[in-house]
């Protein structure tokens, strides 16, 4: 059963302001499937109206998987369900039930802010929809006796950045509690809706909290840079090597940023006027560019994503994605991009042109 919190748990009303934006600019729009674009009409959206950000506290609760919550009675809390599958959530539910009837798990008295979601191996997803959430909640109820919940993950390197991220925030490491996918009761949780609904919306609060995160972080004085995915991703360039020498013929700085450490990674962005690279995590870190530094991204036709999108108007940034067919192995859009050379020079050497 899935149920509503009772108005009483409101802790805090946060306005997050609107705000006006530009259609993407495609080259290769044309390939973009109906279905595609039907998911994506958050881009044909010019204004977002200011809107509600609320924190609210539930009281014993359990959390699982990336970040479900249900109350004592095992009841699913509605906003808690942010992209999770239907299969997640009944495995969730039952793991659950099994606790409410005794199972042993791990029980946490202090209060903790919700700092799971789903997507929670995706640095992505951390960066723009839970770091803020975190920030947010902190830094209004301003109680160092708060902690934070946060999910564990695989990946040493996302692992190190979360940790970085919390600590730039003044979240002593003794404030950080962590859960997998097995259900933990917490006794006190606060929990953020209304910042971010992955596809269609994101708060310029967002924006807020990667300013306070990136203060005091000076530029690297790069002014072109070119992302790559990283060695073992999908959507790969069809010759990255041959690519990357192209690149760098033309002046741009290339590195996967996934190596760089969190300041690494701020300071990267904060002089750069042109920022390129193919779709993926590593383009998140367009939040910290400056005020109109372009944005040139490749993208598979057939990849419904706004998120990046959505980064670029927050920022101001002028934002064109070159979307491309895909071959070879893998599945829907992780699959290799078909970029000819040509195509490739040409948009970076009209990006180039565009600074002028």
């Amino acid at each position: 059963m899935i149920v509503e919190p009772a108005e009483r748990t409101v802790l805090a009303t946060i306005r997050s302001p609107g705000f006006r934006t530009i259609a993407p600019v495609f080259d290769g729009g044309v390939a973009i499937p109906d279905n595609v674009r039907q998911a994506c009409t958050a881009w044909e959206q010019r204004c977002f109206a200011a809107r509600d950000v609320v924190i609210r506290v539930v009281h014993d609760v359990y959390v699982a998987a990336e970040g479900l919550v249900f109350d004592r009675d095992g009841r699913l809390l509605r906003y808690s369900i942010r992209q999770h599958e239907p299969d997640m959530i009944e495995q969730a539910a039952r793991a659950v039930q099994l606790a409410i009837a005794g199972a042993p798990l791990p029980r946490y008295d202090l209060p903790l802010v919700l700092g799971k979601k789903r997507g929670a191996f995706n640095y992505g997803h951390w960066m723009i929809e839970t770091v803020p959430m975190l920030h947010l909640a902190l830094s209004r109820l301003d109680d160092d006796a708060i902690g934070v919940l946060v999910h564990d993950v695989t990946d040493p390197m996302l692992g190190r950045i979360m940790q970085q991220t919390l600590r730039r925030l003044g979240i002593a490491d003794h404030r950080v509690r962590v859960s997998g996918m097995e259900p933990v009761f917490v006794r006190e949780l606060i929990m953020i809706e209304g910042m971010t609904d992955h596809g269609s919306y994101m708060s310029p609060l967002v924006r807020e909290c990667h300013a306070r995160l990136s203060h005091g972080v000076a530029g690297s004085g790069i002014e072109r840079v070119f992302l790559l995915r990283g060695p073992s991703l999908s959507r790969r360039l069809p010759d990255e090597a041959h690519m990357t020498r192209m690149a760098i013929e033309r002046k741009f700085v290339v590195l996967a940023p996934g190596s760089l450490d969190l300041d690494e990674q701020i300071a990267l962005m904060r002089d750069a006027r042109v920022v390129t690279g193919v779709m993926g995590a590593a383009m998140t870190n367009l939040i910290y560019a400056r005020e109109g530094a372009r944005a040139a991204i490749f993208a598979p036709a057939s990849m419904p994503d706004t998120f990046f999108w959505f980064i670029a108007n927050l920022c101001k940034l002028p934002y064109r994605e070159i979307r491309c067919a895909q071959s070879g192995p893998g599945e829907e859009w992780n699959r290799g991009l078909d970029l000819g050379f040509r195509t490739f020079r040409r948009v970076l050497d009209q990006e180039i042109a565009a600074l002028a």
